[in-house]
C-alpha cells in the first residue's frame, strides 16, 4: 500500500523540507522564462530572429550555468552556490524590470542566464548530502514533485499577470528567488561534507569523472532520455493541433496530466519501490518512457493521448529519481557537485538539440513513423542502467554510499 507523500516528506531532514518549500516557492515565482519570448516580441520588438537568438544565448548561459553551478558546489560548498545563484540572478530579474532601455534589458538577461542555474547541484547535493543512499531516490521524488507543482501554479500565475504588466512579473520572478535566498542564509547550514569523508571507500579507485565509463553510460541514458521527452513541448503540440485537429487547449489540459500525476503519485510510488533494485526499476521506466511516446502516433484522439501521456508519465517517475539516486551513490562526495551538475546539463543538451533534430524528422516522416522512432530510440538506452545494475551498483563500488 502506498504511503502518504505527505507523511513521507514529514519524515526527511529539517534542511531539506526547507529545501523543498523554498524551490516550490522561487518556482511558482519563475517567469521570465516561460514568457521572455512574448516580452521580447511584444514590449521590445526585437522580431524573430532577434528574440530567438536571445533566447538560444540564454539556454547557454544557462548550460555554463549549470555546468559551473557543480564546480562551485564542490569547491565552495553547497550554500555558498545557492547564495551566489538565488541572490545573483534575483537582483538581476528586478534590475531587467528598471532596464531603461532595450539594450540595458539585454545585457542583463545574458549575465542572468549565467547565475540562473547555478543553485541547481547544490540543491541535488544537498538531498545527497543529508539522506541515506536507501531514501535519495525519495529525496529526489519530492524535489520533482515542487518544481513541477510549483512551475504549473507559476504558469497560470504568470500569464494572469504579464498582460497587465511584464515589468511586475520580473519583480514578482526575482522576489521569490531572494526569498528563497533568504531562507537558505538564514535556515539552511552547509552540508559539504568535510574532506576526509570525500576520500576513497569500499577500495574503489577514484578518476576524475570525465574518464567514469559507468558515469559516461549514466549520462548517455539520460542524454537520450531527455532528448525524446522534450518532444512533448516541440512536436506534440503539432500532433494534437494540427493531426488530431484539436485546440491548443485540448494539448495544454492533456499534458497537464503528467504534471498532475507527478504531484499525486511520485513521492509515494518512488517510496514503495524501494523494495526493488533501482536501475531495474530506471531500466523499466525508460522503456516504459518510450512507448508512451510511441503511443501517441497511433489514434488520434484526446483520450489515447491521455494514455499515452499517463503511460509515459509512470515511466518517467520510474526511472529519473532512482537514477540521480545512483548517480549520487556512485559519486566520491566530494565530486558529487560536478557529477550531479554534468547530468543536470544533459537536460539541457537534449531541450537544445531536440527542435534542431526532431522538428525536421517529424516534417518529413509523418506522426505514426516519428513517435515509433522515439520508442526506438528510448529502448536501447533502457538497456544501460540494467547494465549497470550488474557491473556497477554495488556496495563495495558505491564511492558515496551512506547507510
Amino acid at each position: 500500500m502506498l504511503e502518504s507523500p505527505f507523511e513521507l516528506v514529514r519524515r526527511l531532514p529539517t534542511a531539506v523540507r526547507l529545501l523543498l518549500f523554498g524551490t516550490l516557492v522561487n518556482k511558482i515565482g519563475t517567469f521570465i522564462v516561460p514568457y521572455l519570448s512574448l516580452v521580447l516580441n511584444r514590449e521590445f520588438h526585437l522580431g524573430a530572429a532577434k528574440s530567438g537568438a536571445l533566447v538560444s544565448a540564454y539556454g547557454v548561459g544557462s548550460l555554463v550555468s549549470i555546468l559551473a553551478g557543480g564546480a562551485i558546489t564542490d569547491s565552495l560548498g553547497r550554500r555558498a552556490a545557492l547564495l551566489v545563484s538565488l541572490g545573483g540572478s534575483g537582483c538581476l530579474a528586478i534590475s531587467m524590470a528598471l532596464a531603461p532601455s532595450v539594450r540595458a534589458f539585454v545585457v542583463l538577461l545574458v549575465l542572468f542566464g549565467f547565475l540562473a542555474e547555478l543553485y541547481r547541484p547544490a540543491s541535488s547535493a544537498i538531498i545527497s548530502d543529508l539522506l541515506p543512499s536507501r531514501d535519495r531516490a525519495t529525496g529526489y521524488a519530492a524535489l520533482r514533485v515542487v518544481v513541477n507543482l510549483g512551475f504549473a501554479l507559476g504558469m497560470a500565475v504568470g500569464g494572469a499577470v504579464v498582460d497587465w504588466s511584464w515589468r511586475v512579473l520580473f519583480v514578482a520572478d526575482g522576489a521569490t528567488t531572494i526569498l528563497f535566498g533568504a531562507m537558505v542564509f538564514f535556515l539552511i547550514h552547509e552540508t559539504k561534507p568535510p574532506e576526509e569523508a570525500g576520500q576513497m571507500a569500499r577500495g574503489a579507485e577514484e578518476m576524475p569523472f570525465w574518464r567514469d565509463a559507468v558515469y559516461a553510460q549514466a549520462l548517455l541514458t539520460s542524454l537520450a532520455f531527455s532528448f525524446v521527452v522534450f518532444s512533448f513541448i516541440t512536436v506534440l503540440p503539432l500532433t494534437v493541433t494540427m493531426w488530431a485537429g484539436y485546440p491548443a487547449a485540448i494539448y495544454g489540459a492533456v499534458v497537464g496530466l503528467n504534471g498532475l500525476l507527478i504531484a499525486i503519485f511520485e513521492v509515494s510510488m518512488v517510496a514503495w519501490l524501494q523494495r526493488f533494485r533501482r536501475l531495474r526499476v530506471a531500466a523499466l521506466g525508460v522503456a516504459l518512457t518510450g512507448l508512451g511516446f510511441g503511443l501517441f502516433g497511433l489514434v488520434p484522439h484526446w483520450a489515447w493521448f491521455s494514455l499515452a501521456i499517463g503511460v509515459w508519465t509512470f515511466g518517467e517517475m520510474m526511472a529519473l529519481p532512482q537514477q540521480m539516486a545512483f548517480l549520487a551513490d556512485w559519486a566520491p562526495p566530494r565530486a558529487r557537485g560536478r557529477y550531479l551538475g554534468f547530468y543536470a546539463a544533459t537536460w539541457s543538451v537534449g531541450f537544445a538539440i531536440n527542435p534542431i533534430l526532431l522538428l525536421p524528422l517529424h516534417a518529413w516522416a509523418g506522426e505514426r513513423l516519428f513517435w515509433g522512432l522515439m520508442f526506438l530510440v528510448l529502448a536501447p538506452a533502457a538497456f544501460m542502467p540494467w547494465h549497470l545494475d550488474r557491473v556497477a551498483d554495488r556496495p563495495e563500488l558505491l564511492r558515496g554510499r551512506s547507510d
